[in-house]
């Protein structure tokens, strides 16, 4: 990911121009063809890449723009890919929400609305996305699963940088919908509202997965 970024900043190629097939890059970078194709879909739904069907994938016409004055992280691990780490936050982050939305007393709600009202207080929206995710955490209660995602914190900080950079400010502020849900102490609404947020670049997916479900009662 680090690689292909600094190529692009450098005009490797042109924007709008056509980048070469998977197996050349995949050469070029020295990695696999399934390493450059999970770092393709996740520029591509960053908008910094455009896939053409039959034809290719091509440089955005915008994607200067997009990685101007950016940080982007490596979000490709050494150890596991980003689908599987984006699996994992799934696993463990709508689980919190899911514990949290039962035990969360009035106090707990009010931290996190409080976190979420640092946007008038200036502080910034990565600011605010970490502490609010952390306190989730925390208030679901659960010491082992705190534990879990502390070990996986260098990776999640690392994804979270690179989100940071593509993310609308509406999808950083979708944390309110998180909580609204918890107020409601129905934790299937808590889960369905933090998946919703972290699988940001399956979001899509998940809505069309969620929208086909076979219907059950009235």
């Amino acid at each position: 990911m680090a690689q292909m970024i600094n190529a692009i900043k450098e005009n490797h190629w042109a924007p709008g121009g056509r980048l070469p097939g998977e197996q050349a890059l995949a050469a070029t970078f020295g990695v696999s063809r399934t390493c450059i194709r999970e770092v393709l879909k996740a520029l591509a739904h960053s908008g910094v890449l455009e896939a053409h069907p039959g034809q290719g994938t091509f440089l955005s016409e915008n994607a200067d723009r997009i990685l101007n004055g950016t940080q982007l992280a490596v979000t490709m691990f050494s150890d596991s890919s980003y689908t599987e780490l984006m699996e994992i936050r799934q696993l463990l982050e709508g689980q919190a929400a899911y514990w949290a939305a039962q035990r969360a007393t009035p106090e707990d709600l009010d931290r996190l609305e409080y976190i979420l009202k640092g946007e008038e207080r200036g502080e910034s929206l990565n600011a605010i996305h970490d502490a609010f995710h952390n306190a989730i955490v925390e208030i679901s209660g659960n010491k082992l699963l705190v534990k879990l995602l502390d070990s996986l914190r260098t990776e999640i900080l690392a994804q979270r940088e690179f989100h940071y950079s593509i993310l609308p400010d509406e999808d950083r502020r979708e944390h309110w919908k998180v909580l609204e849900a918890m107020r409601t102490k129905s934790a299937q609404k808590a889960w369905e509202a933090m998946i919703h947020h972290v699988n940001y670049f399956w979001k899509k997916r998940y809505e069309a997965e969620k929208n086909d479900a076979p219907k059950t009662g009235k």
